[in-house]
């Protein structure tokens, strides 16, 4: 082919591919279930400058959450917390808490970030964080407490937790309730406020009783 001529052809290829329209970048589909750990974030309101809101994702599809709401002139500030039990809807691509009350449902915008389906025009993100604490907070919980061979076990309704109980915090008012209450030593329907301890990997270990509420033998979860 004669020099000038593959030039031409070669000039010509250049100013096809200079004026094209620039490849927009293709954000990879997120398929895979969210990676456990702590997701942080801010969650708008209206009249307040925002919720904190924590979430835990525990390798064992449990979750606990906190959402930390501002004093206003109604109430002063409070943490409310929830847990249950998380699943990954692989058909709908959506991350799906279940526990007391509505389910909250997220989709994954990203591999590190969560975002909230609600009814509002303002996003309800959470951010993974790694180096985020393990969930220490005291909890309302309801479930069932065994007590056997002078040891006792308490077993999470929501999420079906089961750790051993220590004695400290308000074990010993509850132990009094528990033998005056329920003297054949039957597992019993129990209210409680407590504290997990955690193991290393994330799970939890045992209970301690922060304040005893309510033992109801006739009930179960």
């Amino acid at each position: 082919m004669h020099p000038t001529r593959v030039f031409i052809l070669f000039a010509a290829t250049l100013v096809v591919s200079c004026s094209g329209e620039p490849e927009q970048e293709i954000q990879p589909e997120v398929t895979k279930a969210p990676v456990p750990g702590v997701y942080n974030g801010t969650f708008p309101c209206d009249g307040c400058p925002g919720i904190p809101t924590s979430l835990w994702l525990q390798s064992d599809r449990r979750f606990f959450m906190r959402q930390s709401y501002p004093a206003n002139d109604e109430r002063e500030a409070l943490d409310a917390f929830s847990l249950g039990r998380w699943a990954w809807d692989a058909d709908e691509q959506r991350l799906v808490l279940r526990g007391a009350g509505p389910s909250r449902v997220f989709t994954r915008p990203d591999i590190d970030s969560l975002l909230m389906e609600t009814g509002s025009p303002l996003e309800h993100r959470l951010k993974r964080d790694p180096a985020g604490p393990d969930f220490v907070s005291r909890l309302a919980m309801a479930g069932t407490i065994r007590v056997h061979d002078g040891s006792a076990s308490f077993t999470e309704c929501l999420t079906g937790i089961r750790v051993p109980i220590e004695r400290s915090g308000d074990y010993r008012r509850f132990i009094l309730q528990y033998r005056s209450k329920n003297p054949k030593g039957a597992p019993a329907y129990v209210e409680l406020e407590g504290r997990f301890n955690w193991t290393a990997d994330k799970t939890p270990k045992s209970l301690v009783i922060e304040r005893f509420i309510s033992i109801r033998p006739d009930q179960s979860c």
